[in-house]
Parts: structure tokens; sequence; C-alpha cells
């Protein structure tokens, strides 16, 4: 057979299917145009150049970036997999009458490889070159989003043209060895009648039905039972995995048996609508099950990164003010004053640094023990035992009276034997024991009137704060540790902290570090300017990356949706003739396929919005391995994620059901 016929029975064959084929190439070219050019920021020099960062945190994002590649590399390659399986589904009638036909396997084979060429020349070709014009553009939109001034010059990245092109030759040969295995291992006849072939009724798999229901329980167990930062992150991705499985598992089994269950109520099943509807969607089911479950997974990836970058965004500010409430917080322990006395001086000797709101403050801290089967309010002193069970660790912080109320919009007292305390959890106790101490609790504090004293890097740990009248109180406290030596028990930790008049040069920041260098490792030095630079970069790395993998799994997502559609309009339209042969209305057919379509096109979307509202409690937990996350603005981020995927999700059901009805229709006049 000459190249020429091929390649008319292929131009034939995508004018024909140019329904499924427009949206594949689409997929194609946008996945590894995204990947390309994610890659040529994680492995080019726009962010790192000769070893140096351009700006200040782009390792960081390099980092991140070079995470997201990966898993959008992954993730673009089962999309073009899933999609070119459905095209070599719906072309299996046309391949099996060319070899009715007489045309021989070898010539069949030749035209898929030719096909997959193709293939690659337009989706390889179209990614590079949209990614190489549109990569200035993201990297001016990445300086953007850090906060950082642009830099100037065209970028391009060898390692990842070549990662590019090795990914798309990759998934091309494999989609080719799939397809020519599937016209292998069948006859020319089978491949014609391939949907006409009859079905037997699904039957239920109670091992799988079982499986499924323990592992979706395993995984909201453990979300929901997961008690802190420490916990979550080794619990997180555990319970992920035991959802998806089980996800699959149910969608596949559950779902069957849930309609078989149904048909065996008489009563209720020999009902028009519901004798037709159950009939038809366990067919549906058996042929859709794994799409469904993919859609729902799929689903709540995009959900869960939207609400991870609208948290992100709305606790930016929050997060830096924590940190670091002034322009310059210096924290040291120390056993007297005169080290506060340094820090004073040196403060005092910048020369074009305009200093105000200056004050230093004492605390005191240490930490506790408190496990699951003690009472509130109840805790022990710090044991070797337990020393590296961190899951048990409470920082305290002991404020005095005179510290609190100079931040405080409502001053407090105390006497002798009683405290105010505040906890990260929100406990509420009575009264407050610690070894042989005992005191009555009064009340709550204001914790923005504390937050200067939080040491930052504890606070994967839950925290409390505790105010005594004074300083011989909070020592009385502490000395008491049989841990603490008698030099620690009378330690003071000491913050000072100033503002700045404008905004820091390098030299000027250089300045305030070299000043307090003297305090080595009792000190740590914390420059508002510093850190707000460090979380933009942060921020803007996983904005970045968070944005273009929601865009990539909604992608997915789509595209599962309109062939799903698709294939199901061609199926539906030989059982919507067999129910008008059998006596059923134009009327009552369309309204029991439309209530098939609604149930199975919803259903992912509502388990989606069920899987994440459990994992809420754990994903915030996460989440404070970096940030602080505030557990109100974060379920607002998450039902506003789920609010607005859900419009998304409609406006996708509206375009399809349209197509899929179009189909249906047309096939019943062809019919």
């Amino acid at each position: 057979m000459n190249n020429k016929l091929i390649f008319r029975l292929i131009g034939s064959s995508m004018q024909k299917n140019k329904h499924i084929r427009i949206p594949f190439f689409l997929v194609g070219v946008f996945t590894l145009m995204v990947f390309y050019m994610i890659s040529t920021l994680a492995y080019g020099d726009g962010l790192i150049r000769d070893g140096a960062e351009l700006f200040y945190g782009a390792g960081y994002i390099q980092l991140i970036l070079g995470i997201g590649s990966a898993v959008i590399a992954v993730v673009s390659t089962i999309l073009i997999l899933y999609a070119n399986i459905f095209i070599m589904k719906d072309r299996r009638r046309e391949i099996g009458l060319y070899g009715i036909l007489g045309l021989p396997r070898k010539s069949i084979v030749k035209l898929l490889t030719y096909e997959a060429l193709l293939n690659v020349l337009i989706c390889l070709g179209g990614g590079l070159l949209l990614g190489t014009f549109l990569n200035k553009l993201m990297l001016l939109t990445l300086y953007k989003l850090v906060g950082q001034a642009p830099v100037m010059g065209f970028f391009f990245s060898k390692s990842a043209f070549v990662l590019t092109i090795a990914l798309g030759l990759g998934v091309y040969l494999v989609c080719l060895i799939y397809n020519m295995l599937s016209i292998r291992l069948s006859k020319p006849v089978e491949l014609l009648r391939s949907n006409q072939m009859g079905e037997k009724e699904p039957k239920v798999k109670w091992f799988t039905v079982i499986s499924g229901l323990i592992s979706v329980g395993a995984g909201y167990f453990l979300a929901l039972n997961c008690k802190s930062t420490i916990d979550s992150i080794g619990i997180l991705f555990m319970a992920i995995m035991l959802v998806i499985v089980g996800t699959y598992e149910l969608f596949t089994a559950g779902t069957i048996a849930i309609l078989k269950a149904i048909k065996n109520n008489q009563k209720s099943y020999y009902q028009t609508k519901n004798f037709v509807g159950v009939a038809n969607l366990m067919y549906r089911m058996k042929h859709n099950a794994a799409g469904l479950a993919s859609i729902c997974v799929l689903s709540s990836g995009v959900i869960l990164l939207i609400s991870c970058v609208a948290a992100l965004v709305a606790l930016g500010k929050q997060n830096i003010d924590m940190m670091c409430p002034s322009d310059v917080m210096v924290r040291y322990h120390a056993t007297d004053e005169n080290v506060s006395q340094q820090v004073s001086d040196a403060v005092a000797g910048y020369s074009d640094i305009t200093v105000t709101d200056y004050q230093t403050l004492p605390f005191w801290s240490t930490v506790w023990m408190h496990t699951d089967d003690m009472a509130a309010g109840e805790f022990e002193y710090l044991n070797e035992e337990k020393k590296y069970d961190y899951n048990c660790w409470i920082p305290v912080y002991i404020v005095t009276e005179e510290m609190y109320n100079q931040h405080a919009k409502e001053e407090l007292h105390v006497n002798t034997g009683e405290v105010y305390v505040f906890d990260t959890k929100k406990k509420h106790y009575e009264e407050l024991r610690c070894g042989d101490q005992n005191y009555a609790v009064k009340g709550t504090l204001d914790r923005n009137a504390i937050r200067s004293v939080t040491d930052t890097t504890m606070t994967l740990f839950d925290m409390l704060y505790v105010l005594v009248p004074d300083e011989e109180a909070a020592q009385a406290m502490l000395s008491a540790d049989p841990v603490l030596e008698d030099a620690d028990a009378n330690q003071v930790c000491y913050v000072t902290s100033f503002n700045v008049d404008g905004k820091l040069t390098d030299a000027q920041l250089q300045e305030i570090n070299g000043s307090l260098a003297f305090l080595g490792e009792d000190g740590d030095v914390k420059l508002k300017q510093e850190i707000t630079d460090f979380f933009m970069s942060l921020y803007g790395g996983a904005l970045f990356v968070g944005v273009f993998m929601a865009i990539i799994f909604l992608v997915a997502t789509v595209l599962i949706i309109y062939y799903k559609q698709m294939s199901e309009g061609f199926e539906d339209h030989h059982r919507y003739q067999i129910l008008k042969k059998v006596g059923l209305t134009e009327t009552e057919v369309r309204s029991s396929i439309n209530r098939q379509v609604m149930i199975l096109f919803f259903l992912p979307l509502v388990v989606a919005a069920v899987h994440i509202s459990v994992a809420s409690h754990i994903i915030r937990l996460f989440m404070q391995v970096i940030v602080y996350v505030e557990p109100w603005t974060f379920r607002f981020a998450i039902a506003g994620s789920i609010a607005v995927f859900a419009m998304v999700y409609c406006l996708v059901y509206k375009v399809t059901s349209g197509q899929y009805y179009k189909i249906v229709d047309a096939a019943e006049h062809v019919a």
C-alpha cells in the first residue's frame, strides 16, 4: 500500500472525527506547553544565574517549580493516554472495516505509526513553539507575584527543551504501542462489531465494596483524628492514597451494589422512571465508573489547590505580622540586664537609620507535656522518656502583667496563685496544674497582645501562654521544673523591638545584622523587610505553581467529562431507540436519560465536595508546617473554592450535555 493512500485515509479519518481529534490535539499542545514553561523556570537561569539568586528567595521558588514540573509531567502523561484510549475505542470499527476490505495488518501498523508521528509533530511542536513565545510573559508574571523588578533578556533552557521532547516522544510512543497491541490482539470482524457485542448485567463485587468502604473510612478517620501538625506530616499522604483507592473501588463496585439493592426492592423498582433508569444506570456505571472516579479525584485536586492558594493569599500579611510585629525583632536569652543595655547601645549607634517605638520586654519559656489521657489544664514537666516525643510537646510562654498590659487593649491583673492563659487550640481551662503547682485560671488572654513573644521556630506545636503577676512568680513557676537547671530557671528571654522609617537598603540591613552579631547563638534577629521578601517569594512560587496545577487538573477534568459525554452519546442512541420501541413516549425517554445524565455528571462533584470537607482539618494542619493557617479563614476558602468550582462544573455540564443530546438526536435520525 502506497503512502499516498495511507495519508488520504488519515486525513479522511481526522476530518470525519474532528470533534474528538481537535480536543486531543489541543490537550497535547497545552500540557506540553505548560510543562515546557514550568521546566524552563525550574532548570533555566531565569531565577538562579551562575549559582547566585537573582532575587531573595529565588532558590525556594525554583525548588517548588521543580516539584511542580514533575507533577505536571505525570498528570500530562495520564491525560494524553486517557484521550488516546478514547480515540482508539472510537476508531475500532473504522480499523476493522479496513481489515474486512483487505488492508493488511502491516499497512494498518504503518497507518498508526504515521498518525503517531503526526500527533508528535502537532502537539510537541505546538507546545514548544507556544511555550517559547510565552516563557517571557510567564517569567514577568512570576516577578510581579513575588514583587521583584523584571530581569531583561530572553530565557532559554536546554534542559527544559530536552525534557519536553523526551516527555512528548515517550508519551506518544506509549500511545502507539497501545494502539498496535489493541489491533493485533483482535480480529477485523470483532473490531467492526465492537460496539454491538452483547453485555451481561454487572455483578456486585462485594470484596471490592467492602475494601472501598474500609479504605475511605480509614482515610476519613485519619484525617478527622489528626491532632497536630507533627502528625499531619506523616498521615496526610497516607489518608489521600486510602481515599483515592477507596473512591475508585466504591465507584466501580459500590454504585452497582446500590443499584442492585434498588432493583431488589420490587415496590420501588417496578415504576416506569425507576425501572428504566436503574437498568440503564447499571450498564452506564459498568462502562464509566473509572472515568467518574477520575473526575472525582481530579475535582478534589482542583478544589484543594484553589483553597490552598486562596488561604495563602489571604493569610500572607497575617503570617508576616505574627512572625515580626515590628520592623525589627531581636530575641535573646540572658541572666541579667547587661545584655539588654548592649543591644540598646548598638541600636543607638545607627547613623542613618531612624528608630522609633523602641522597647525591651522580658518573658520566660519552657516546654511541658500533655498527653491524650490527661485532663484539660493538666500538664507534666518534660522528662527524658518523652524528650523526643514531639506529639506531646507544649511550648509554654510566661509573661508578666507589666509586659502584657503594654500591648493589651484591656489591662489584666492577677494575684499570687492566679493566672490568665491562652491556648492556641482554644481549650478552656478552669485550673492549670503542672507537677505540684496549681493555679486558678481567671480567663483568656488576647493573643495579639502576646504575639511578640512567640518563637516562630516552635509553631509546629500547640502553644500555651500564661500570665503571672510578676517576675518572681514567673521564676517560681520555672524553678519547680526538675529538668531546668537553676541558671536556666532564672534565665530571662528578652524581646527588643523597634520600627524604622522607610525601606531599608541592603547596606542598612547588613548594618543591623552586623551590630547585633555579638548575641551569637543566644540571639535571633528578624527583619520584617527580609521576612516579607521571603514570604513574597514563597507565596509567589506556591501561587504560581498552584494556579498552573489547578488549570492542568481542570483541563483534565473537562477533557474526561467531554469524552465521557461523547462516548455515552454514541452508545445511548441504541438505548434511545430500544426504549421507544418498547412503548415509552419520547417525553418519558428524555426524562429518563436526563435523570441518568444528571446523576452521573454531578455524583463526582458531590463526592469531591465531601472529600475536601472531611480533609480540610488535616490539610490545614499540614499547611502550618510553612505558615499559620487560621481555621475560619481556611474553611471559608474551602467553601468558596467548592462554590467557584461548582459553577465552572455546571458550565461544563451545559456545554457538554448540549453536545451529548446533539449526538443522540443525530444518531436517532441516522438509525
